[in-house]
C-alpha cells in the first residue's frame, strides 16, 4: 500500500497573512511581518544607507550581520521594515562542494 505525500502551502506553514512580505537573500528568501513589534533578540529587516540589511535587536541597538552596531544618532536614518519570521534557503544551500565517491 502506497501513501500519498502530504502537500503543504507556504501560507499554512509560515503563517503568511496580509502583513507578510518576502525579500530575496543571497541564499534564498526571508519572510517578515510588518505588523510585529521587534523585541530584544528578534531579527529584523531594515532599510539603511541605501540598501536592505538584516540585524538583531539588542537593547535599543541594532547589530547587523557583519557585526556593526547601529545606535544613537545614526538609528534615525534607519527604517525597520519588519520582524523576520522565516528564512527559506534555496536548494543550492544543501550542495556539497566535497562529494565522497
Amino acid at each position: 500500500m502506497q501513501t500519498q505525500a502530504q502537500r503543504y502551502k507556504l501560507d499554512e506553514l509560515c503563517g503568511i497573512n496580509r502583513n507578510s512580505c518576502l525579500v530575496e537573500t543571497s541564499g534564498g528568501y526571508a519572510i517578515f511581518q510588518t505588523d510585529k513589534v521587534p523585541y530584544d533578540g528578534n531579527r529584523v529587516v531594515l532599510s539603511a544607507f541605501g540598501r536592505l540589511q538584516f540585524a538583531v535587536v539588542m537593547g535599543g541597538v541594532l547589530i547587523t550581520e557583519d557585526g556593526e552596531s547601529i545606535e544613537s544618532d545614526v538609528i534615525d536614518d534607519v527604517n525597520v521594515l519588519g520582524v523576520v519570521t522565516f528564512f527559506i534557503n534555496g536548494a543550492t544551500a544543501f550542495t556539497d562542494d566535497n562529494p565522497v565517491m
